[in-house]
């Protein structure tokens, strides 16, 4: 348990000590006058949040009496409570001890005395002025872990150690340089507060450590000022400054510097980053890329080839490039430039600002150079030679790992209640987009404009390229794959987890393609790396144009003009108030089917029965005519895991004819999953009026489950009874009975049935594996034997998902 975690259960001042103790493995101490008392350290301990200096007063009394009794004095002294903790080095303070204008307490205990009436702040604040600037704060909430190893450092070394900067702590240093300092400047944009944070680190207080960077550390008197485009900014108040710099060193050790300051990326706030696109490419996985493109392209590729990364952030992608000459690192930010100079990364490359979705680009979409003057002459002429076809002239590659921002996705509409289309307004918006037409979806993907500016301005070019899988094989780029013609060449996938600030799990591509040769690649074959970049295996992508998306399977029955309710869940009316959707039944309709896209990460949380409508876009209403269909598109979607490498992997039309035991097991196999959110529930609130649900998914009678009272609808019941069951459906069937019996034999408490609006007989599967568990307590349930009948029709189902084409192995 953290020190922080014990210290919220702690009920008394004892506990905050003992908290201390198990926390900072105190093994020699005494508890007493000096709450914890130690060789090298002593104590003083509050239950209630105090003050430091309060506290460093009453501690400095157990001092001073010691020193005049000729007894050991400790070389380090701490103030402790459930909040903070202070440490200070005891010599720190012996002017303070033999200055006889105080008036000390005669005994500790006075100190107690005093602690109770107002004499105690008087005392503190004649110490104040001595030791205020001594002494370290650490708000445990952040600075837990530097104050434990900050008394552990002083025990050991006998001396106050302050924690080193280093890549493993950088972004939980810079996040508390923000909370610290960043936020003490006024009129800083948050953007700027990475620029000024390197700016602070590497500094030594007297000078700086790295010339040029884009923004500056000054001093007036002893005041820190900061210098950034021209504009000087002070601190509000210099209190978190001091404390933050007791805490850390600076600058960073050499060997870290210009690593430190590639991760500028990093540090970007996600507003910020999410709408450029910017994530760091992890340095163990460039040397991957940069192995994949030797055994591609030769051994030599790096003297053979020009080289342009036209989003180069702080080019850790060309770090590792042998030839700088032969490079040219493009990006949009000046303060990137700035930085690669600071840090002399890439010294011979040409680097340079540039807009690649919008400078150089006409009206019409074409490029002109001259617009801006920014491309260096050498570049131009090397892709005019290229162009040209002229002899001797060095080929193209482009490297790079573009921006992934999209506008208004599904995703960054819905989520955070629409913040993250807020975020991404104009993510899109680009000259190249302009030009961009009959691409449809594809166009808003800022890394798909840069792939068709660069098939223009470069249709020679070999691209090699960290992205998103979107563009092999996802529905909405369809549009874009009918034009992508280049041949596919090498590649590597890489769990997402290996970049900073990515969200999910899913695979990142290092895909090499030939845009020369008109070759669309039916297959994309790939390595697989975990995030550590260790081989996994291979993976296939398929692009999914030559066989129709399981999406399109179901003809979606058009909704009628009867009212229906809109549900969010299970027993929850929608409290959307835009956009509402299933407000509608459709003709014969039995409940309503979500499902949310067409891929696997979508599947497992996008896939749900429901006794009504569905509130939201994406679900269809299910009839006693697509039954069938519904259950299979519900069981191969949710039988397979989604997992990193998978999650992208599309849902296709089963290629050959269904049996009537694969479609009775996906029936059972719907009723019985989690997923199944079908209810019977009376008296739920929606758009002024009381509605009801009825429940035409229970596969009983009231006869075979002992139910109270009647079921409004027997209609799966008797559709049940019309097939043949496998011998694992039945079982299946035969176990649930028995929980569906357990569920209408108890009583269950008021607690329970209101939660789960258990005020009609004709509940559904939700209800009753839900309210057996929530009653667990009570009356055991056991799911044992239920659990294991479903897994075993699972494993029968599971490899006929692949066999019958619904997803490619």
């Amino acid at each position: 348990m953290s020190l922080t975690k014990a210290l919220g259960l702690a009920r008394t001042e004892e506990d905050v000590k003992d908290a201390y103790i198990k926390a900072l493995g105190l093994q020699k101490y005494n508890k007493g006058l000096v709450d914890i008392r130690t060789e090298e350290i002593w104590f003083e301990a509050k239950e209630a949040p105090t003050p430091p200096v309060v506290m460093f007063a009453q501690l400095l009394c157990y001092v001073q009496d010691a020193r005049k009794k000729g007894e050991t004095i400790p070389p380090f002294l701490a103030v402790i409570d459930r909040e903070k903790a202070a440490l200070m080095e005891t010599a720190k303070a012996f002017p303070l001890l033999a200055d006889t204008a105080i008036k000390w307490p005669k005994s500790g205990s006075k100190v107690k005395e005093i602690e109770r009436v107002a004499l105690q702040r008087s005392f503190a604040a004649q110490m104040a002025p001595y030791i205020e600037t001594h002494f370290v704060v650490y708000k445990l909430d952040s600075h837990e872990r530097e104050f434990i190893d900050a008394v552990k450092h002083a025990i050991k070394a006998g001396k106050l150690v302050r924690t080193p900067i280093t890549p493993d702590n950088l972004r939980q240093v810079f996040d508390k340089w923000v909370d610290m300092i960043g936020r003490e400047l006024e009129g800083v944009d948050e953007v700027d507060y990475a620029l000024l944070f390197f700016a602070d680190i590497m500094h030594d207080g007297s000078k700086a450590a790295m010339a040029n960077l884009p923004a500056r550390l000054l001093h007036e008197g002893d005041q820190p000022l900061f210098l950034l485009n021209g504009k000087t900014y002070e601190l509000s108040s210099d209190k978190g400054y001091r404390n933050f710099w007791a805490i850390y060193h600076r600058p960073p050790e050499e060997e870290h510097r210009a690593y430190l300051l590639e991760r500028r990326d990093s540090l970007l706030p996600l507003d910020e980053r999410s709408f450029k696109g910017a994530f760091y490419t992890p340095l163990h996985i460039v040397d991957k890329a940069y192995d994949l493109l030797a055994e591609t392209l030769g051994k030599d590729w790096q003297k053979h080839y020009i080289v342009w990364d036209m989003c180069c952030g702080v080019g850790n992608l060309e770090v590792k490039h042998s030839n700088h000459r032969n490079v040219f690192m493009s990006t949009l930010d000046q303060a990137d430039v700035d930085v690669m100079k600071a840090s002399r990364t890439c010294v011979a490359a040409h680097k340079f600002q540039y807009d690649y979705l919008n400078d150089d680009v006409t009206p019409e979409g074409q490029i002109d150079y001259a617009l801006t003057n920014k491309v260096p002459a050498e570049l131009r002429q090397a892709i005019a030679d290229a162009k040209a076809g002229k002899a001797g002239a060095k080929k193209i590659l482009v490297l790079m790992n573009p921006p992934y921002a999209e506008a208004m996705s599904v995703d960054n509409t819905t989520a955070a209640n629409g913040k993250n289309a807020e975020a991404k307004q104009g993510v899109a918006q680009t000259r190249i987009a302009e030009s961009m037409g009959g691409l449809g979806y594809a166009a808003r993907e800022l890394f798909v404009q840069f792939l068709v500016r660069i098939r223009r301005e470069l249709p020679d070019a070999t691209i090699a390229m960290f992205s998103t899988l979107k563009y092999v094989n996802a529905p909405n780029f369809t549009e874009f794959r009918s034009g992508w013609t280049a041949r596919y060449l090498n590649g590597f996938v890489v769990h997402s987890k290996a970049f900073d600030g990515l969200k999910g799990d899913f695979p990142i591509g290092f895909l090499v393609w030939d845009t020369s040769k008109n070759d669309p690649a039916e297959i994309v074959l790939t390595k697989v790396l975990d995030k550590d970049g260790l081989a996994l295996g291979e993976k296939a992508f398929s692009r999914t144009e030559e066989q129709a998306r399981l999406s399109e399977w179901i003809v979606r029955p058009r909704s009628n003009k009867q009212p229906a309710l809109p549900l969010k869940n299970a027993i929850t009316p929608t409290t959307s108030s835009k956009d509402v959707r299933g407000d509608k039944w459709a003709d014969d309709a039995i409940g309503s089917m979500m499902v949310f896209g067409n891929d696997l990460q979508h599947a497992s949380k996008g896939t749900a029965l429901l006794s009504s409508g569905y509130g939201n876009a994406g679900a269809f209403f299910v009839t006693g005519q697509n039954l069938w269909q519904a259950a299979v598109v519900f069981t191969v979607r949710r039988l397979i895991k989604p997992t990193w490498l998978n999650d992208r992997d599309q849902f296709l039309q089963p290629t050959g004819a269904l049996t009537d035991d694969f479609k009775s097991d996906c029936l059972i196999w719907m009723l019985f999953n989690g997923s199944n959110l079908t209810a019977g529930a009376d008296g739920l609130e929606w758009n002024g009026r009381t509605w009801s649900l009825v429940n035409h998914f229970i596969p009983f009678t009231e006869q075979d489950v002992g139910a109270s009272g009647r079921f409004e609808s027997e209609f799966m019941a008797q559709y049940i009874e019309g097939l043949t069951l496998s011998p694992q459906a039945q079982a299946v069937l035969d176990e649930g009975r028995h929980l569906w019996r357990q569920f209408h034999a108890t009583r269950f408490e008021k607690r329970i049935r209101d939660e789960f609006k258990l005020n009609r007989p004709d509940v559904g599967w939700y209800q009753i594996r839900r309210a057996l568990e929530a009653n667990a307590d009570s009356e055991a349930v056991d799911f044992d034997a239920f659990k294991e009948a479903y897994a075993e029709l699972s494993r029968k189902l599971r490899p006929q998902v692949f066999e019958l084409g619904f997803l490619r192995a």
